[in-house]
């Protein structure tokens, strides 16, 4: 049976000649009492480097841990907060894989008109996210919410296509489920961590991604929504209460970016609040627009720029109001162009969403936390930007941190 590997699926190996057979002999005691010593080791430890794992040793990490003890500052982690927010027993439907072999894109791979994004881990960068997330735990007064997003690589092929393809990426689930999430959770236990692959992958055939851009789809978003309602405790509004409404024809960047190679269109799903609610951004060149929809009419956009529809695009600083709600209640988003389809889900439980683009915004995640007096501040990215040591520095930055500061 073929064994997936974790950092990379693919890369053939080289048979060479081995050595004489005394060679082996010697070997093999070397690594006798190298394994015991190490087993030593690893009893002594395993409790404060480690987050918990599975005992199968197949499917073990192939890295290792964040460095715990700079973020804790000495502290010792109780054992029994060692567990992120659990995810839920969902049944994973199976997956299709695609008729045609993938054609390497550079960045994504494409499958019968279809981009799928690929993920290649970055043990530093990742460790620099994580501890910047547990930082902001204990550091920006208001409850802090983890979402990772895995792309629609792992989530929509079969594992068996991307191993008889070769696939030359790393392992999403393994690494939101069993590296970043527990590693925030040690490092800081009240972070609440939202569960998203499997919650995705549970609805692998619906529309939550679409083909033509690496993004998911607003109702990809709102299966992720139910699981950050149900990690605050509160009820998710039932999709059936929202008003649907959908554009042919989306042609997203990969479209663009596929050349020669015959990329199909997307269908924009819209899910439009029954609440009265409002937007108001300010652009990258600092000027500030009001009274917006927070889902616009898509009749009028041209095929490339559908997805703007959802609350303006990308923007630096946009606030979102429900002017059904009169309690003041807020909440900090701080985000990539994942956000755009999450956050006017939030509508329905605060009267006021603020949304930081990490990206662009210049500003301080936690000034703006304060003077709007928000109770939750949300950290939502891309599993590809946890591994960018640019986009993580980026993210640190709005958090008030910086990379002297690990």
């Amino acid at each position: 049976m073929k064994e997936r590997e974790y950092i990379h699926r693919g890369g053939p190996g080289v048979r060479r000649r081995g050595p004489p057979w005394i060679f082996w002999v010697l070997l093999g005691l070397a690594l006798i009492v190298a394994v015991t010593f190490l087993i030593v080791k690893l009893t002594e430890s395993a409790d404060t480097l480690t987050p918990p794992e599975s005992t199968d040793v197949s499917s073990s990490l192939e890295f290792s841990s964040p460095p715990l003890d700079k973020a804790n500052e000495g502290t010792e982690v109780p054992s029994s907060s060692l567990e992120p927010t659990p995810s839920p027993q969902a049944s994973i439907p199976e997956r299709s894989a695609p008729q045609s072999a993938p054609t390497d894109l550079g960045g994504f791979i494409a499958a019968d008109g279809t981009g799928y994004a690929c993920y290649k881990f970055n043990e530093e960068a990742t460790n620099s996210y994580i501890t910047a997330v547990s930082a902001a735990g204990t550091t920006l007064g208001a409850q802090v919410y983890s979402i990772v997003v895995p792309t629609a690589l792992d989530v929509l092929l079969p594992e068996s296509y991307l191993l008889e393809n070769q696939i030359d990426s790393s392992d999403q689930k393994k690494a939101i489920d069993r590296y970043i999430y527990p590693s925030i959770h040690a490092m800081s236990p009240s972070v609440k961590t939202v569960p998203t692959f499997d919650p995705l992958a549970s609805h692998c055939n619906e529309n939550i991604y679409f083909r033509t851009q690496g993004a998911w789809t607003q109702l990809g978003a709102y299966y992720v929504y139910v699981q950050f309602c149900a990690a605050k405790g509160i009820e998710a509004v039932p999709l059936e209460q929202f008003t649907k409404k959908e554009y042919e024809g989306f042609q997203g960047s990969y479209y663009g970016a596929s050349g020669d190679y015959e990329m199909g269109s997307d269908r924009i799903e819209a899910y439009i609040s029954p609440a009265q609610t409002e937007l108001s951004f300010t652009d990258s060149q600092g000027i500030e627009y009001d009274g917006w929809a927070v889902i616009s009419d898509g009749d009028g956009y041209s095929s490339e720029l559908l997805h703007l529809i959802f609350n303006g695009g990308d923007q630096p600083y946009k606030v979102l109001e429900n002017k059904d709600l009169s309690d003041g209640s807020a909440c900090v988003v701080v985000q990539d162009s994942l956000g755009c389809y999450f956050i006017p889900f939030l509508t329905s439980h605060y009267q006021y969403v603020y949304a930081l683009d990490y990206r662009t915004y210049a500003g301080n995640a936690a000034a703006v936390a304060a003077e709007h007096n928000a109770s939750d501040i949300i950290l939502l990215n891309s599993v590809v930007a946890t591994s960018s040591a640019e986009g993580v520095e980026a993210f640190r930055s709005i958090l008030g941190m910086s990379s002297e500061s690990e």
